[in-house]
């Protein structure tokens, strides 16, 4: 067996510091006197018995406490033993003037005029702004939130809440943090986390990327694809028919940034497909434009989706192929709220679970999955949200080709 690790020592002083730092000291809710007791663990934490008699000695001796009467030990034996030590807790900045620390209630004072700060510059940002009343609402209470010193990072976050244009992700890096790599390294998980409980534009199953993609700061080129006949104009001047590109066409991200839907004659149903093997397995209609959607759109796939809604007719159906698990509901939902408000699911009703179950596709539903499948509410879906939950199993788009 290895040594026992030797334990670090503290300065008494340093000890009744620490003691004293708690929530409601922080909160600025703690007065009047404390009276710890002194016992064979405290002499080890400050170097032994000698250490103890001296340093006390000295806080007696020579602090504007000890002289004031606020600090006092309670000494046996003739001053060879201390049974307890009386102090006013209002010494606390003077031991940490002492110690060379800052006092923690100054600090929590400093947090706090930090996060007010921030606060009234995101004020127009509402998610951002409750966001910081949550910080606020911890620090007021003397919650300790050590991360709030690293101010980079609210400067990270309020450039993220005030990314009105597209950017990729290390050029953001880049501008903000002056590295290209930072962003990714140091602030992106934490960011995420917050915008996954803030950001009016998450949906649970979404990636990260994805997420971030709706603040408009992407990871990797975007691409739309479709198979139909779907014309586009780029820059309101040149119309691009892509009729002829009978196995698909692919616009980047650029061509959706300067790009509107143009015309869409003859079309009768519009279908978006969640899976790359379902899309590529569709063959060209002239009746019916197919759309990948690989997952959630992002926000300027939605801006030229959008476009395509004011050229069909008005007996022009839409539907959704996806998944028939709790993402795949996600997805519908996402896509009916922002894009087509018309849609409706395709082979995603309960029947459809109930037969490809009888053909072994399912796969276990995880017990996470579930708890939130439970609290959804899966609208038009309610029906395979049930076979779902009743039979324990989901099943994959690709299985149902």
């Amino acid at each position: 067996m290895g040594r026992k690790k030797e334990q670090e020592h503290k300065t008494l002083a340093r000890w009744i510091i620490d003691k004293t730092n708690t929530d409601h000291y922080r909160a600025g809710m703690l007065s009047g006197w404390k009276h710890p007791y002194i016992d064979a663990d405290v002499m080890e934490i400050v170097g032994g018995r000698k250490q103890l008699l001296d340093q006390a000695t000295i806080l007696e001796n020579e602090t504007n406490a000890g002289k004031m009467g606020k600090f006092k030990p309670d000494w046996k034996d003739v001053k060879t033993s201390i049974k307890k030590i009386d102090y006013d807790v209002a010494i606390i900045p003077e031991l940490c003037e002492r110690e060379q620390i800052e006092d923690p209630r100054e600090r929590q004072l400093r947090l706090i005029a930090r996060v007010e700060k921030w606060r009234r510059k995101g004020q127009d940002c509402a998610w951002l702004c409750s966001y910081y009343d949550d910080l606020l609402d911890l620090l007021n209470r003397g919650k300790e939130q050590k991360e709030l010193e690293d101010e980079t990072f609210f400067v990270c976050i309020d450039a993220v809440a005030h990314q009105k244009e597209h950017v990729w992700k290390r050029v953001f890096s880049a501008r903000v943090l002056h590295n290209s790599k930072c962003f990714q390294k140091n602030y992106e998980d934490r960011i995420l986390s917050v915008l996954k409980e803030k950001s009016p534009f998450y949906i649970e199953e979404m990636s990260d990327d994805e997420l971030l993609d709706a603040h408009n700061i992407h990871s990797y080129a975007q691409t739309l694809e479709w198979k139909g006949t779907l014309q586009y104009i780029i820059n309101d001047e040149k119309v691009i028919d892509s009729s002829s590109q009978i196995y698909g066409t692919i616009i980047n991200t650029q061509t959706m940034e300067h790009a509107r839907a143009y015309a869409l004659s003859g079309c009768k149903r519009i279908m978006t497909i969640e899976n790359k093997a379902n899309y590529e397995d569709m063959s060209y209609r002239k009746d019916t434009l197919y759309i990948f959607c690989h997952g959630f759109f992002s926000p300027k796939e939605v801006r030229f989706l959008k476009t395509i809604c004011d050229l069909v007719s008005e007996g022009c159906e839409f539907y959704h192929w996806g998944d028939l698990d709790y993402g795949g509901i996600c997805i519908f939902q996402f896509i009916k709220a922002q894009v087509f408000p018309k849609l409706l699911p395709y082979k995603m009703s309960q029947e459809d679970f109930e037969l490809a179950v009888r053909e072994d596709a399912g796969i276990l539903l995880k017990e996470d999955t579930r708890n939130k499948l439970i609290r959804k509410n899966a609208g038009l879906l309610e029906p395979l949200k049930e076979a779902i939950l009743k039979s324990g199993l989901t099943i994959e788009q690709e299985r149902l080709l």
